[in-house]
């Protein structure tokens, strides 16, 4: 006779109160769990030869007490084909050997149910002549062949790959499954498909033992954030909020730089700057209501609304400060960027607490606490400020540790240091150490941490880094209007072996151009202050005219006189042989087209703060050098070359930079009798220079006839300059973050002088200043095999000969 199935609710309890009427041989329960199976999960009795037809009475009353301490003697597992038995029987709390015990078989239910595998689960008892054997009998979940996405259009399988938890060649977990699907659709919300419909689909395989998770994605429209209102806010313009806020309104070229995408973490940053903004401006009792999000008609738009109530506006009162003094009030306000009259502004302050804390930070006060004590008074229109200073004990730095870094060298860690062991802290030091060792390139990311040293007076630093690829193996072939093809390949590793130094080796061949190029570069030659730097080349270079063919090389060594300040000497011996064009044989040209030797010294000043060498997006770096090649060195060519640069580096928000560029050189003859030859000139035009016109095209010209006839035609052959001036500005900003595409755009100016010019003076060309400009966009993609620029120059001095636009791709970092 089989009982009733019961829910694990009542199973217990029945046991209880039933114990004396149980038969060993009798169906027991169901275990309930958390997720039902796909059918009940019961006990019942498995056959025996002992048993008496199922025809047969049944005496219920005849249990004893020596049945129900029957032994388990069989532990048997039926029905699983991945899982092992053992497994599960190692799950299970009767085990062979033990006293059967009915009120355990809940427990064993729920436990092999909780292994996550089966879709069914039975539990029977069977009487052996010896005993009883425990049959477990299982029907497992499928196995997963493959996960796919179906209607993902506007997101690749790549965007969505880290949002799958499911994977293949895994027993079904349909908690992955549902967990999968809420990623996507957050996914999707991220990227502003506010409407995304998505869920799954299982599609069995292989007769069922396997099945493949589908899962299943209707995009929808894409939701747009069409209009922010403000309303209320008038001492403060809804512009001005507006250009904090990282949502933005959506608009004509929202497909390329994705404003328009409401993220509801970004919007939820966006009020807690707005009300920061309101307090820059003294508003300190603003009051931002619950925004109001609506959604268009036809489901394609947002409109946020925010109100706003500004109150009033307050002043700074007092000013002064408390606590433990190391320098004198007077000296610490002198430092400090608020004043009493002024308006009260949240930014400063805090930019004020920031300058107090490294005045006792670099005394070594490293655990100094600056906490600014306010008084508002409602009546004036005042907040009176406190600058409560606790400064702590005074810490030497007991030991500086350096994790993270599996392939650089401590040493080219720490030389980068400028805090020192057995010293005491210093802040200055530090956050110029880690400027220092970001600088390098070789670290994705660089953190100093401090923690607790042995004693109170102690602490330890450390410098935890995050490496990231230095070396790079780069072939690339692009085409140009300029150039036709451009073919080049490098290989460089700017951590050579973990020590610092930079070698490479390059070739780049085009329809103007040819080169090849081996450079090695050690920042610590031999482990002192000074760099050493070697570089081969051969270059043939066609002007239009001529052709320069170059082989050479130069050796320099520098050394750093303090932080970023380099000053370095070099010596440059190039074998240079111009052919003239043959469409031209102007005597009057006869004696520019030089060929011969170039020896030249070399002395340089750099001072280099950059935030990345590689990729700078903060701080600047000036240079200067004179390179003097007079006829005791033995050179051909003789003449004295002065070039400067200086270039300036604006981080912006939302990830915009702003640079700038201005070159200016001179080359100057040193003897009247070896007249400078044509190929050491000055020739602008392209994309490293000034884009949007052709390259190596703005040059001083001269009238010269096209062959020795007397009656030939005459043409402008470009002569260069001996004086040339670059002016570039660039707004660069991101596009795809993540794939490392920015965004450019750009203003160039420059032109390249003759002897008897000044700068600026102005020619026939008649352009503004002296100066050819021109204005463009363009793209970069930072490659796995390289910088890639892609971009369109805008003439605006044009000439008859310039195009109305000049596109230009080359591989490798502007400025």
């Amino acid at each position: 006779m089989r009982s009733p199935v019961l829910s694990l609710k009542t199973l217990l309890p029945l046991f209880a109160l039933t114990l004396w009427a149980l038969v060993p041989g009798r169906a027991l329960a169901q275990a309930e769990t958390g997720a039902p199976p796909a059918s009940p999960a019961r006990q019942t009795q498995a056959p025996n030869t002992a048993t008496p037809p199922a025809d047969a009475p049944v005496d219920e009353d005849a249990t004893t007490a020596e049945e129900l301490s029957e032994r388990v003697v069989e532990v048997r597992i039926e029905g699983n084909r991945r899982v092992e038995a053992e497994a599960i029987r190692r799950a299970l709390v009767t085990k062979e050997g033990s006293v059967y015990d009915p009120l355990r078989t809940a427990d064993d239910l729920r436990a092999v149910w909780g292994l996550g595998y089966f879709t069914d689960v039975q539990l029977l008892v069977q009487h052996l002549p010896k005993g009883i054997a425990y049959v477990v009998r299982v029907q497992e979940r499928p196995a997963v062949r493959s996960v796919k996405l179906s209607g993902n259009d506007e997101l690749s399988n790549d965007d969505l790959k880290e949002q799958i938890d499911v994977k293949p060649a895994t027993i079904l977990d349909m908690d992955a499954v549902r967990s999968t699907v809420k990623k996507v659709q957050e996914k999707y919300v991220e990227k502003g498909y506010f409407l995304a419909e998505v869920s799954y689909r299982l599609d069995p395989v292989e007769g069922g033992a396997n099945v493949d998770v589908v899962i299943v994605i209707n995009e929808h429209a894409k939701v747009m954030v069409k209009e922010i209102t403000f309303i209320g806010a008038h001492q403060v313009t809804p512009e001005t909020l507006k250009a904090v806020m990282v949502t933005r309104e959506g608009g004509y070229f929202s497909f390329l730089t994705s404003e328009g995408t409401y993220r509801e973490e970004a919007f939820q940053r966006d009020l807690a700057v707005i009300q920061a903004t309101y307090y820059d401006y003294g508003f300190i009792n603003v009051r931002i209501e619950k925004p109001v999000i609506s959604l268009s008609a036809d489901k394609r738009y947002i409109y946020i609304t925010l109100k706003v109530t500004e109150g009033e506006p307050y002043d700074i009162g007092k000013l002064g400060f408390g606590g433990d003094l190391i320098v004198a009030e007077e000296g610490l306000a002198a430092k400090m960027t608020s004043a009493k009259g002024e308006r009260f502004n949240r930014s400063k302050l805090s930019q004020d607490i920031l300058t107090i804390t490294d005045v006792y930070y670099d005394q070594g006060y490293a655990y100094a606490n600056i906490n600014p004590v306010t008084a508002v008074n409602a009546d004036t229109k005042t907040v009176d400020l406190t600058f409560d200073i606790q400064k702590g004990p005074q810490v030497t730095i007991e030991r500086i540790d350096v994790i993270g870094n599996t392939k650089t060298r401590d040493k080219v860690i720490r030389r980068e240091l400028r805090v020192y062991e057995g010293e005491l802290y210093n802040g200055t030091g530090v956050r110029r150490s880690k400027e220092r060792v970001t600088a390098l390139g070789f670290f994705e990311t660089v953190d100093i941490t401090q923690k607790p040293g042995s004693a109170d007076d102690r602490i330890v630093l450390q410098v935890e880094v995050k490496e990231k690829a230095t070396g790079t193996f780069q072939v690339g072939l692009g085409f140009s209007n300029v150039e036709n093809f451009i073919f080049t390949a490098q290989v460089s590793q700017n951590n050579f072996l973990g020590w610092g130094q930079s070698v490479s080796a390059s070739a780049q061949i085009s329809g103007l151009k040819s080169l090849i190029q081996l450079s090695f570069y050690d920042p610590y030659f031999l482990d002192t202050q000074y760099l050493l730097s070697a570089d081969f080349f051969r270059v043939d270079a066609d002007y239009d005219g001529f052709v320069r063919r170059s082989t050479g090389g130069s050796l320099s060594l520098g050394y750093q006189f303090v932080d970023d300040l380099l000053g370095t000497v070099g010596y440059t011996r190039e074998y240079v042989d111009v052919e003239a064009g043959q469409a031209l044989g102007s005597v009057l040209l006869a004696n520019q087209f030089l060929s011969g030797v170039t020896s030249a010294a070399r002395l340089s000043l750099s001072f280099d703060r950059r935030d990345n060498r590689l990729f700078p997006s903060r701080g600047f770096i000036h240079y200067g050098s004179v390179e003097f090649a007079p006829k005791l060195l033995g050179g051909t060519f003789l003449y004295t070359r002065y070039t400067a640069y200086s270039r300036l580096y604006f981080p912006m928000p939302l990830g915009f930079v702003f640079k700038t560029n201005a070159t200016v050189g001179y080359i100057q003859q040193l003897e009247s009798d070896s007249p400078l030859p044509i190929s050491e000139l000055y020739y602008l035009g392209g994309i490293n220079t000034v884009r949007g016109y052709f390259l190596r095209s703005i040059s001083p010209t001269l009238t010269v006839p096209r062959s020795e006839s007397p009656d030939a035609t005459v043409t402008e052959f470009r002569t260069g300059g001996n004086k040339q001036l670059i002016l570039n500005l660039e707004l660069e900003f991101p596009v795809f973050e993540k794939a490392g595409i920015r965004g450019v755009l750009f203003y160039d100016a420059g032109n390249a002088f003759a002897r008897n010019e000044r700068f600026f003076q102005d020619r026939q060309d008649k352009v503004p200043l002296g100066l050819f400009h021109s204005v463009g966009f363009g793209f970069r993609w930072f490659s796995p095999v390289g910088p890639l620029r892609f971009e369109w120059g805008f003439p605006l001095t044009k000439r008859p000969e310039d195009e109305p636009y000049l596109f230009e791709f080359t591989i490798g970092n502007f400025f």
